[in-house]
């Protein structure tokens, strides 16, 4: 895994609004900082209010699970404007 990254996102518009959508593997600790690596898809919609992060025991699964939210999205009007690694500076 290391050779590869660890955070991909992609930015949807549709009309005046912004939906984000990310694939994260990251070290969470908990309260009793015990640490634990977890493979999650993350999703903002300005409609729901709140963020959805959804956990998955491997990889390939997360990916499978970025993939067709992407597509799903983009089926129903949504545009990318950005997909990759986030930017820095």
């Amino acid at each position: 895994m290391n050779d590869k990254p660890t955070t991909y996102l992609t930015i949807m518009t549709k009309n005046s609004l912004f939906s984000f959508l990310g694939l994260v593997r990251a070290e969470m600790v908990d309260a009793d900082d015990h640490a634990k690596l977890v493979t999650a898809v993350v999703k903002l919609d300005p409609r729901e209010g709140q963020p959805v992060l959804k956990q998955f025991e491997t990889r390939s699964e997360a990916v499978r699970s970025y993939e067709e939210a992407v597509n799903t999205s983009i089926e129903r009007g949504w545009r990318v404007i950005y997909r990759g690694r986030p930017m820095f500076g």
